[in-house]
């Protein structure tokens, strides 16, 4: 997790958390002087002593705060990088074949992401001021009286092995939780986004016994958790108790013997019990920190992605595209129901290619196989005669869906997704999708609304279109793309897209518009497992 710190402003982090740990030893001090000033009578060292306590407790309380402002600002920095290396990994790492992928992916990033901040870099901060507390205190101690300390010391050592007896019962609750987390997330998910149909059917509660069942599922795993922490917490303050409470009896023993004086005695206690309660805090953070390993894994893994993606763009392949073929290709399900036999397909540059079908029998799965999103069962997939990775296959193939992907941003942003272009070669892509009215600044920087619900249907199928021009998509896989149109709008459509002569296009529907269909080079219909 090193990568993700700013390490001056770590450091000035550590330093000041662990400038105010230095308040617990103050205190131990002052409380113990109390005694001194008593017993010795010292009523010229009252005025003094209240004086200085009172300043030097206004600049602990000063650090304190700088502690919070300074630890705050790492958090910031931290989970900057952290959310958007997880975000970017999670996009390049996507695979169609994971279910509830968007919500799991949202649940991990709202909730996980807030539980590593918490149960993780907060907690590193905590033990360091800690760590002051105990190493101070137990210096003020030694120098009191070495052998009551060393006894207080030994009867410590017992309970700081007990988090180990939890920490295995704790992640595998945790575990749970994060699982049930994603269960409810992926429900209350699916009832927002079928909201009106459940409104239009007037059963709003239609779904009330799933909700409640995983909701229950996901308080009680918390419960869980939360109890276990309880539980595990509870069992080692027990601990602290029995090995505070048995020096404090030696101690009285010695003070009353009179090998050590009261003033002695009650800074060696005072500081024990600040001493017990320093280790605790300590291994109470680190049995804090070992619920959150899953989560820096998953981390870990997602902006190892990003990274390696990164540096793989650098060798981005820019051949032009000449030609895909398909040679005897299989595919079956893992129920090994069979989709494809011994397929044979070829498309050459500027070829405009309709594949017909009826539903479920493998029109979308052709594509996915061509993006190599899915593989073949056996058979050959070439482009340009050669055998081709995923992200070639993105270098290469535009795709316009049946749903259009539109992001709640600009015109812009839909159309260059973030990626450095001229304002001309957006222009030219909206000219050529025709969308000549979104050239100038109103529009080409309008927001669009959620899901493009302040747009037609025809203008998102235009935009995906213009995006796949503006990125130099020389394929264009149109999966039943025009399907929810109105045939002016489809016949529309499809005339720009036979208009453009070097752009390749592979189409799968079963209801394209008759006076269109004398456009395309070839049609196929996909029957018996083959192209016909």
């Amino acid at each position: 997790m090193k990568k993700y710190i700013k390490k001056s402003q770590f450091l000035l982090a550590s330093v000041v958390s662990m400038l105010a740990g230095l308040e617990i030893p103050f205190n131990t001090f002052t409380y113990s002087y109390i005694f001194e000033i008593i017993t010795k009578h010292r009523i010229n060292l009252i005025l003094p002593f209240v004086v200085i306590v009172i300043v030097v407790y206004g600049i602990l309380s000063l650090i304190d705060y700088l502690k919070n402002v300074i630890v705050n600002r790492n958090i910031i920095t931290i989970n900057n990088q952290i959310k958007v290396g997880y975000v970017n990994g999670a996009v390049i790492d996507v695979d169609q074949g994971k279910k509830n992928f968007e919500s799991n992916k949202l649940s991990f990033f709202m909730n996980d992401l807030k539980l590593l901040e918490n149960n993780y870099w907060r907690q590193l901060f905590s033990i360091l001021g800690a760590i002051t507390t105990v190493t101070v205190t137990l210096i003020y101690a030694l120098y009191n009286n070495a052998l009551i300390t060393l006894i207080f010391l030994i009867f410590m050592a017992v309970p700081s092995f007990a988090p180990r007896l939890f920490k295995s019962m704790i992640q595998n609750r945790t575990d749970i939780w994060s699982h049930k987390n994603q269960e409810v997330s992926s429900v209350v998910r699916d009832l927002f986004h079928g909201a009106f149909t459940l409104k239009r059917y007037l059963v709003p509660f239609g779904f009330d016994s799933r909700l409640k069942q995983k909701i229950n599922g996901m308080e009680k795993a918390n419960a869980s958790v939360e109890n276990g922490i309880a539980f595990s917490n509870s069992f080692i303050s027990f601990l602290f108790y029995v090995c505070s409470y048995g020096p404090i009896g030696i101690g009285i023993f010695f003070t009353i013997r009179g090998v050590i004086t009261l003033p002695q005695f009650v800074a060696i206690q005072y500081s024990s019990s600040w001493i017990l309660n320093g280790f605790n805090t300590i291994i109470s953070s680190v049995n804090t920190i070992n619920s959150t390993s899953e989560i820096r894994k998953q981390v870990k893994k997602l902006t190892e992605v990003s990274e390696l993606y990164k540096a793989n763009s650098r060798n981005m392949n820019d051949d032009t595209f000449k030609e895909l073929a398909l040679n005897n290709l299989n595919y079956a399900y893992k129920n090994k129901s069979i989709i494809f036999k011994n397929l044979n397909f070829t498309a050459r540059r500027g070829d405009k290619i309709l594949i017909k079908g009826r539903s479920g029998i493998g029109k979308s799965t052709l594509l996915k196989i061509i993006l190599r999103e899915i593989k073949e069962t056996s058979g050959e997939v070439l482009l340009n005669n050669q055998i081709y990775t995923g992200t070639t296959a993105y270098q290469t193939f535009g795709v316009v869906s049946q749903a259009p992907i539109i992001f709640h941003d600009t015109v812009w942003q839909n159309l260059t997704l973030g990626k450095k272009v001229t304002r001309s070669q957006v222009e030219s892509a909206l000219n050529r999708a025709g969308l000549s009215s979104f050239t100038d600044d109103k529009e080409l920087f309008h927001v669009i609304d959620e899901e493009g619900k302040d747009l037609s249907g025809g203008q998102l199928k235009r935009i995906e279109i213009a995006r796949a021009l503006l990125m130099n998509r020389e394929v264009l896989l149109v999966d039943e793309g025009t399907a929810s149109l109105d045939t002016e709008t489809s016949v529309a459509i499809h005339k720009l897209l036979f208009a453009i002569p070097d752009l390749t296009l592979i189409e799968v529907d079963h209801h394209i518009p008759d006076e269109i269909m004398d456009n395309y080079n070839r049609i196929y219909e996909i029957k018996d497992h083959q192209l016909v």
